[in-house]
């Protein structure tokens, strides 16, 4: 059985970002990454839209050639179709997210790590006497490390038997399409509400630039029973985007419940999609795992200078702190304001919207937004109250 001292599961931006801040710290380390595919031979199924400071935050210098489009804008369309425009001054991009990844594969290679792709995760073994965790493979194959750190996606069961083990909280499914001849405004993101285009979620038009866009839909959990997703986006596309020629349609899953709960033990550490680490209002995700990978990282490098159990220990409550701090206690917000937002009914989204069309785009700020236009209508101010 080879050793390592760290093992890296989930090729994903958690899983890169912890390998990247773990090979940057100042003890030299041997360390395996694998993952069960190699993400940048095939479509990654996400929208690719990102917060330029969130992605900023994790990663520091953004390769240029990692960028598909600076979206400086976000149109939100009520149920009744009636439009707003908010313009974001830090702006946002669509990122090239298969490539970024092989770029930041290949860093991690260059830094000595061992990259072993088509390999899959599937059992973590608690830590043992000698400080090791052991790590199966699909192969039955295995491999032991002193830490462990589980980026694997939303429906991780690693750590099976510990209580960092659990199912996605809110587990909801998404199916969208790459498309091209999608005329849209490239320069803004698109966002349609209302519970016959997805209920409990949203559709939207995310540009990929030269008349191509990532058209989806997201339901809730809770109202997905007896509801046909594929018929939903089909009726959209109808709809709006009629001559919009079809390229490929995924179908996946979103983890995007949050609550505060264990996300590292001695030895193995949770991020990324893994921890729940979605946003659970707009279902973003990629800044976060890139921000939380990078937190993992310094936590094992902590680790792996640790002196024993209960250092090891000490070092999980802080990355479990620090993650509250930076994004976790925003997000047990945001989930304890969803459920209220999907009861809201239709007709106050659609007044709200037009009464937001009588403040100048330029002034159309988050606080406007939420401190003043929306508390002219109860039932959606009484929901969004945690936010206020």
């Amino acid at each position: 059985m080879k050793n390592y001292d760290a093992v890296i599961i989930g090729a994903g931006p958690a899983g890169l970002n912890a390998g990247l801040r773990l090979i940057s710290a100042d003890s030299p380390c041997s360390i395996l990454l694998v993952d069960k595919v190699a993400p940048w031979e095939r479509p990654m199924p996400c929208a690719e839209g990102v917060g330029r400071r969130g992605l900023e935050e994790a990663l520091g210098e953004i390769d240029p050639s990692w960028i598909r489009l600076v979206i400086g804008k976000a149109t939100f369309y009520s149920p009744d179709g009636t439009g707003i425009v908010h313009t974001n001054a830090n702006k946002g991009y669509i990122i090239d997210r298969a490539t970024m990844q092989r770029d930041l594969t290949d860093r991690l290679k260059e830094r000595g790590v061992e990259v072993v792709l088509g390999v899959k995760a599937v059992g973590v073994s608690v830590l043992g006497d000698d400080g090791r965790r052991e790590v199966t493979f699909d192969s039955m194959e295995s491999v032991s490390a002193r830490v462990v750190i589980d980026a694997s996606g939303p429906v991780s069961l690693l750590g099976k038997g510990e209580p960092i083990c659990w199912k996605p909280y809110d587990l909801e499914p998404a199916y969208f399409a790459v498309a091209e001849n999608v005329n849209c405004d490239e320069g803004s993101v698109h966002i349609y509400a209302g519970q016959k285009v997805a209920p409990g979620g949203y559709a939207w038009v995310f540009p990929r630039g030269g008349g191509a866009a990532n058209i989806g839909v997201v339901i809730g959990k809770g109202q997905a029973k007896g509801v046909n997703i594929r018929n939903l986006l089909s009726d959209f596309l109808n709809k709006h985007y009629p001559k919009a020629e079809i390229i490929t349609y995924f179908a996946g899953s979103i983890s995007c419940g949050y609550r505060r709960g264990s996300i590292a033990l001695p030895g193995l550490i949770k991020c990324g999609d893994a921890a729940n680490a979605v946003n659970p209002i707009s279902r973003a995700g990629i800044a976060e795992a890139f921000l939380m990978g990078a937190l993992a990282g310094g936590a094992a490098a902590e680790m792996l200078r640790a002196g024993g159990v209960k250092a090891m220990k000490k070092i999980c409550a802080d990355y479990e702190k620090a993650w509250f701090k930076k994004r976790g206690g925003r997000h047990l917000k945001l989930a304890r304001v969803k459920g209220s937002m999907v009861k809201v009914p239709d007709e106050d989204y659609n007044n709200a919207t037009k009464a937001l069309r009588a403040v100048p785009t330029d002034k159309l700020s988050a606080a406007k937004i939420f401190g003043i236009s929306l508390r002219r209508f109860p039932r959606l101010a009484w929901a969004l109250r945690h936010l206020m």
